[in-house]
């Protein structure tokens, strides 16, 4: 699992707002960071840790969202335009953090399995162990797993488009640094 990146500048004794101000864009920059990586679905240990800094970014998020919330005094058409737009920017960091979840899942399932046909074939040899209907499941629900895996793949991909397309990485760090 990729290490979270270290982070200067934080003060302890600083104001929140301040701290909310350092740490949030460089949590987004460290999950762009994974950004070479997504148009090539076999580099999941990648992928995975795009996941990993998405739930980071969401954990923070999670964290500093008082900062983005406003005092009574304020306009209550400000703060609601501003509560809308953090609830939209974390709804989207929660949807690409449960899609990579979906994709890790079938990865890991996926290993499990073969490791088991694996396993159970060289030990078919010793004991005769997996019945050939047994075999045949194991690789029904292997079949289904990369189907599952493509597609889960295919709407990450789409959804990342989408938010390239109209800038999404900017957008957040803009309103982070507000």
């Amino acid at each position: 699992m990729a290490k979270a990146h270290k982070i200067s500048g934080v003060k302890p004794l600083g104001s929140y707002r301040e701290n909310a101000r350092i740490i949030l864009p460089e949590k987004v920059e460290e999950v762009y960071t994974w950004e070479p990586f997504v148009r090539d679905a076999a580099r999941r240990e990648e992928l995975h840790n795009m996941r990993i800094s998405i739930k980071r970014l969401r954990y923070t998020m999670e964290l500093f969202r008082v900062v983005y919330e406003f005092p009574e005094e304020c306009s209550k058409d400000a703060v609601a335009a501003d509560d809308k737009r953090f609830a939209e920017f974390f709804a989207i960091i929660v949807d690409l953090q449960e899609i990579l979840g979906d994709i890790h899942d079938c990865d890991v399932v996926l290993q499990v399995l073969t490791d088991y046909t694996c396993q159970s074939a060289s030990d078919a040899v010793v004991l005769g162990s997996l019945s050939a209907t047994g075999k045949a499941g194991i690789d029904r629900l292997i079949d289904q797993t990369r189907e599952t895996r493509k597609a889960d793949y295919k709407k990450f991909l789409e959804k990342w488009d989408q938010l390239s397309a109209v800038d999404f990485k900017r957008k957040l760090l803009s309103f982070f640094l507000t």
